[in-house]
């Protein structure tokens, strides 16, 4: 027998030993002093030993438990958890207490911190209950079960069941309809050709680059793979700016609630993006460089988009990290014209260095930098500097691309 099982077994035979006590000692009142007061005091005990002995011996029944909770759940929404509870003996306990067994990250953000209810059942089947949570945060949260409890009038004799329910919640980053991004628009235009150059363009290559996964066979150039010992693409000029790259910062500049906020509007920004490039059917992929990086190369349709907003959902913050260092080992593996999207909540020397290196290769940069609340004057001059280098630059005080383009057509 495990010591926890003796333990409680031992407290059980302590309380019956108790009541017995009680029971006998009002008994010998009763009989040595007679009358009607102690032989009514004896009668009155009697009934409430025998309804606390009633509620030791029947068990708790038979729960039926299920939990309601709503899908596609954005992050600033509200959230309504709703637990039904079924029981096949009517037995009318004095009360139940029910509690709905929730992961740490929910219970954080709960007002209150908790999910627990009284209810008092009487004949009652059917319980039902709800609680809201007023403002979801992006994330994974986890549900375990539901616990009932319920116990006499004296607390003498408690009674406790667990219900696993096991339950997984994923709350989507929030977003912002892009309708002033014409990059892609852009990009068409310049690269437009007849049906004739078409025939002789799509045959002339604008350059080389190193072989990734997914790319055709036929496209490797073996003159210069021969020539640099790596597997070698050739780059087609018809398509040199028409799929977009975007890449996240994932390091937090510290710790403090402004780099949290400004990290999570990144996240919104990204997720903007994504969808927006689903809409108008772009060829899109997305990095986030920290400790753990994660890549999704350049694609379009909905299986890809669910892939990338899934990550998006679950991703978190890293500190400590030098993202242009990152971003310098990746490097070659930017296609050969691709324009970058990057968003970021810092803008240091070493990334302001790697933008130029980045801008000198053909790459059109689009640069947001999410701002933290706070007044930088060096990266203020970072910035400045990163539109001289020829980057698109904005400043977002949010995940609104619109607005950040508005601001900056009217400076």
């Amino acid at each position: 027998m495990k010591r926890s099982s003796l333990l409680h077994f031992l407290k059980l035979i302590f309380k019956i030993i108790f009541v017995a006590a009680v029971f006998g000692s009002l008994f010998s009142y009763a009989m040595f002093q007679g009358g009607f007061v102690s032989w009514f005091l004896f009668y009155t005990t009697t009934v409430l030993v025998i309804l606390m002995l009633l509620y030791a011996a029947v068990p708790l029944g038979s729960f039926k438990v299920s939990r309601e909770v709503e899908d596609n759940v954005i992050a600033g929404s509200e959230l309504t958890v709703t637990v039904t509870i079924r029981r096949r003996l009517p037995f009318p306990f004095l009360y139940l207490s029910v509690k709905d067994e929730i992961g740490e990250e929910l219970a954080r953000i709960l007002p209150g911190n908790d999910t627990r209810i009284i209810f008092y059942p009487g004949f009652k089947r059917e319980l039902v209950y709800s609680y809201t949570v007023p403002e979801m945060q992006r994330g994974e949260y986890f549900f375990y079960g539901v616990t009932m409890e319920t116990s006499d009038m004296f607390g003498i004799f408690h009674k406790r069941k667990f219900k696993a329910l096991e339950e997984q919640l994923l709350v989507y980053p929030n977003y912002h309809n892009i309708e002033k991004w014409t990059a892609y628009e852009k990009h068409e235009t310049e690269t437009h050709i007849s049906s004739m150059d078409f025939i002789e363009d799509i045959t002339s290559v604008a350059g080389a680059r190193e072989y990734v996964p997914g790319d055709k066979l036929t496209s490797i150039d073996w003159k210069v793979t021969a020539r640099s010992s790596k597997l070698m693409t050739k780059e087609f000029e018809e398509f040199l700016g028409q799929n977009f790259l975007v890449i996240l910062n994932n390091n937090l500049p510290d710790k403090s609630s402004g780099s949290y906020t400004a990290y999570e509007k990144g996240i919104e920004l990204v997720t903007s993006l994504v969808l927006h490039a689903n809409r108008k059917q772009l060829k899109l992929g997305l990095w986030t460089l920290g400790s753990s990086n994660k890549a999704f190369p350049v694609d379009t349709g909905t299986a890809h988009q669910k892939q990338i907003i899934y990550h998006l959902s679950k991703v978190q913050g890293d500190f400590g990290m030098d993202f242009a260092s990152i971003l310098k080992e990746y490097e070659k593996s930017i296609p050969y014209g691709t324009t970058l999207f990057i968003v970021s909540a810092e803008l240091t020397d070493n990334m302001l260095e790697t933008m130029r290196m980045l801008l000198s290769r053909r790459n059109q940069v689009y640069f947001c930098l999410i701002s933290r609340g706070e007044n930088d004057e060096l990266e203020q001059k970072r910035f400045t500097q990163l539109r001289r280098y020829g980057a698109e630059a904005y400043i977002l005080s949010g995940g609104n691309l619109d607005e950040a383009m508005d601001r900056a057509a009217a400076n």
